[in-house]
């Protein structure tokens, strides 16, 4: 999908308006310019009927110098800074991998705005430039991606600490952040997203657009309608809803998504499990950028190219990575090998040649077993000190390798000589059986043990 498909009312503008002053992305312009405003409007608008937050949150992914995914989020911070700049200079966070520490920042912002005129405003965004680093350290917390999924839903957090219990009810939380595929391949665990951690986020794979002369200079101009919707949202509770027509176009897509992840891998489709209701937060977010409460069926396909987008972004991620995990390397047996050497020293090599040739494949008890169950090459005994040591040849037509002698353990009766047999009677190997020592030192413990435990019991 295009950006200009997803392009719509102010928000579409300003994002349009930075692309001449930026080397970004066009899509992750404007995923940056979604997560930050809707942040934003954390509080101040949500859905009706359900009360559920209308926070988008992204992640850019792209490789380094080559994705842009800085240059993204600056040039949605420079198009957003006249509106929301105040919000976005005090209420940004970033480090963030612990539950404990995300219940506190917002507990902590909540408590510290209980006495203003305004009251209690627990907003807050995350954005993290390099994500790798705080999901590295993620899993060492086993509460992190609980409290993450319930702030997401706008669900009651809380933790417990030696001096104060936190709780948040309705968590306000924006979340942005940045990854290379690689580092998604890697930290980005399976189990996380099947658990629905990570289907709460919109990849977005970005790439450069272009590259800007050295001399030139960006200017973000400010876009007033973006400012004006800032100002509408926070007079008072607003409260978004799907018109009839939105709602039946909403029904349709939802029927599209399910169809989608029914015939995808379940290890991309869990990716997928809240298109449907993403679709919905990005167009609440577009609408309420128009200062307006009625989604339109214009923002709902404005909305689902973006997520569209974001969907196929995370088949793509999924199936590289599995298939940079699955595919393995096309080794040669090492029977294979084994006739590539003979073939190269004239159809004969010594023991010494041939594990030379073979290098670190196997060793010589390797070659052995490998040459033993092989029909077409044996192995050849020296006759003496002229010619000492194992040789291996290929077997000459009409000759069949030497069967390998089997190596009976000691004691065994491969290793008994037997007498004549006589009617009636048993072979009984004329070597005797070895007789059997008794465990003295295993007595001498067993009976110093009764007196250590009666020295015991006489001190207790």
């Amino acid at each position: 999908m295009s950006f200009e498909a997803m392009k719509y009312g102010p928000l579409g503008d300003a994002v349009e308006a930075a692309m001449p002053h930026t080397e970004a992305d066009p899509v992750g312009v404007l995923a940056a310019a979604l997560s930050l405003f809707s942040a934003a409007l954390g509080g101040k608008v949500s859905m009706t009927g359900t009360g559920r937050p209308i926070a988008v949150w992204t992640t850019l992914v792209g490789r380094s110098a080559l994705g842009g995914k800085g240059a993204a989020l600056r040039a949605a911070g420079a198009a957003l800074a006249p509106s929301i700049g105040s919000f976005l200079d005090l209420r940004t966070r970033s480090g963030v991998s612990s539950g404990p520490s995300l219940v506190n920042m917002l507990y902590e912002w909540e408590q510290d705005t209980l006495a203003t005129e305004q009251g209690a405003d627990g907003r807050g965004l995350i954005v993290e430039q390099e994500w790798a680093g705080p999901l590295r350290r993620a899993r060492s917390c086993k509460t992190f991606s609980q409290e993450l999924r319930k702030a997401w839903d706008g669900e009651r957090i809380s933790n417990r600490t030696k001096v104060a219990y936190e709780v948040v009810e309705k968590p306000l939380l924006g979340f942005h952040s940045h990854i290379t595929p690689g580092e998604w391949n890697k930290y980005l665990s399976a189990s996380d997203a099947l658990g629905g951690t990570y289907n709460r986020l919109l990849p977005v794979l970005v790439k450069l657009s272009k590259t800007l002369p050295y001399s030139h200079v960006p200017r973000f101009e400010e876009n007033e309608e973006l400012t004006a919707a800032y100002q509408w949202a926070c007079a008072k509770p607003r409260r978004m809803q799907l018109t009839q027509d939105a709602g039946e176009r909403w029904d349709e897509l939802r029927a599209l998504i399910i169809e989608r992840m029914e015939r995808t891998p379940e290890s991309i489709s869990c990716y997928m499990e809240r298109s449907a209701e993403q679709v919905i937060r990005v167009a609440a977010t577009l609408t309420a950028a128009q200062k307006k409460t009625k989604v339109s069926v214009a923002a709902i396909d404005a909305a689902w190219a973006f997520v569209q987008y974001s969907m196929t972004s995370v088949e793509k991620l999924v199936s590289e990575a599995e298939s940079a995990t699955t595919s393995v390397k096309n080794v040669k047996p090492l029977p294979d090998f084994i006739r590539e050497v003979l073939t190269r020293y004239g159809g004969e090599a010594s023991s010494t040649l041939m594990l030379r040739a073979l290098g670190t494949r196997t060793n010589a008890a390797g070659l052995k077993a490998a040459v033993g169950e092989m029909d077409d090459v044996e192995a050849v005994k020296g006759d003496g000190a002229r010619n000492p040591g194992t040789k291996y040849r290929f077997v000459s037509e009409g000759e069949t390798a030497p069967a390998a002698e089997a190596v009976a353990p000691a004691g065994s009766p491969a290793d008994t000589v037997t007498g004549p047999s006589r009617p009636g009677r048993r072979s009984v190997p004329d070597t005797p059986e070895p007789k059997v020592r008794k465990a003295v030192p295993s007595q001498r413990k067993a009976t110093r043990a009764p007196r250590r435990v009666r020295a015991m019991s006489e001190l207790i």
